[in-house]
């Protein structure tokens, strides 16, 4: 079967034909795979408007080859500006929200109907950023109102962009949301209540009526979170995070048809570990989860550093243990 119809399989609880689904969050080994990398960034906005029409062209054909070399059945789009540290900004991220559908509109000319596309917005609140969770941690107890009147705004805004990723060719849109650390959840489940969840079930009902697969990305133990998460009706999760201790084994056990998964390879083994490391820890995920409900992948991004024979491994593991 065409990827995208894998893909769609096991989002939709159906056992795909012949290998468990393949989704990665983002990939950054192209300089190590093909000798060459996407424009993106800075290198992206000095760019002329035609330009940068190549460009976009240039990097969706890219990304599909890359999805084909190693058997990724969605690809997910390129995000905005986002900083790993203050003033270090990521590694992928395109400058304008026009550019981040542009590029959309590549991926879907470039794959086809053989590739799921996933496009990304951010409708909900998430962890703040060093600078300012002193400040935001005292407006949810100060100024709730205000809060609340953010969280509004940026869900508005975000459906209008998530409809123009859709209108674009996006078959799904994932919400990287941060809302937990390694020890649970960064707000009370009552705050969750009031500040995260009633936003996070417009935004996921709002895909459901428009026929699309709503993913949900975050960091950190949100074991608390997810059967408020299944009920507010998100199609999937990804990441479901190993360095916080979360089993994906386990909740693919307890949530069976409630909630599709997709991960959890630790990207701590993909990047110090041995190969025959990698293939031990790929076939324990893919022997316990494979199947309907479910997309193999790392937990997070494949990010430089990450040696490509490791990461090959990963993938042959998936054709080894993954079939169906």
């Amino acid at each position: 079967m065409l990827p995208k119809q894998r893909f769609i399989a096991a989002m939709r609880h159906q056992s795909p034909e012949d290998f468990t689904a393949s989704m990665e969050l983002e990939f950054h080994l192209y300089k190590d795979a093909w000798g060459e990398e996407p424009v993106v960034g800075l290198a992206f906005s000095k760019l002329s408007q035609k330009e940068k029409e190549v460009a976009l062209n240039e990097n969706a054909e890219l990304m599909v080859k890359t999805a084909a070399r190693f058997g990724h059945d969605a690809i997910k789009d390129i995000g905005g500006y986002w900083e790993l540290a203050p003033g270090i900004p990521a590694y992928l991220w395109l400058p304008e929200q026009e550019d981040q559908i542009g590029l959309v509109k590549a991926l879907r000319k470039a794959a086809g109907d053989e590739f799921f596309i996933v496009g990304s917005c951010s409708p909900t609140i998430c962890l703040p950023d060093g600078e300012h969770f002193e400040s935001f941690v005292m407006d949810l107890f100060d100024h709730p109102e205000e809060v609340r009147a953010r969280c509004l705004d940026r869900l508005n805004y975000a459906l209008i962009q998530q409809d123009k990723l859709l209108e674009a060719g996006a078959d799904g849109i994932l919400n990287p949301s941060d809302i937990a650390f390694n020890t649970g959840l960064f707000i009370s489940p009552a705050m969750m209540d009031e500040f995260f969840f009633p936003y996070f079930e417009a935004w996921a009902q709002a895909l459901k009526k428009a026929g699309a697969v709503s993913i949900w990305h975050s960091d950190g133990d949100v074991s608390k979170a997810l059967d408020r998460a299944s009920d507010c009706g998100v199609t999937a999760i990804q990441c479901v995070d190993p360095l916080a201790g979360m089993d994906i084994v386990e909740l693919k056990k307890s949530f069976g048809n409630r909630l599709a998964l997709i991960g959890n390879v630790d990207c701590s083994i993909l990047h110090e570990g041995t190969i025959d490391d990698v293939k031990e820890a790929s076939m324990k995920v893919l022997e316990g989860c494979k199947g309907a409900g479910y997309a193999f992948g790392a937990c997070n991004a494949i990010f430089k550093g990450i040696p490509l024979e490791n990461y090959q491994a990963m993938v042959d593991a998936r054709f080894l243990f993954g079939k169906l």
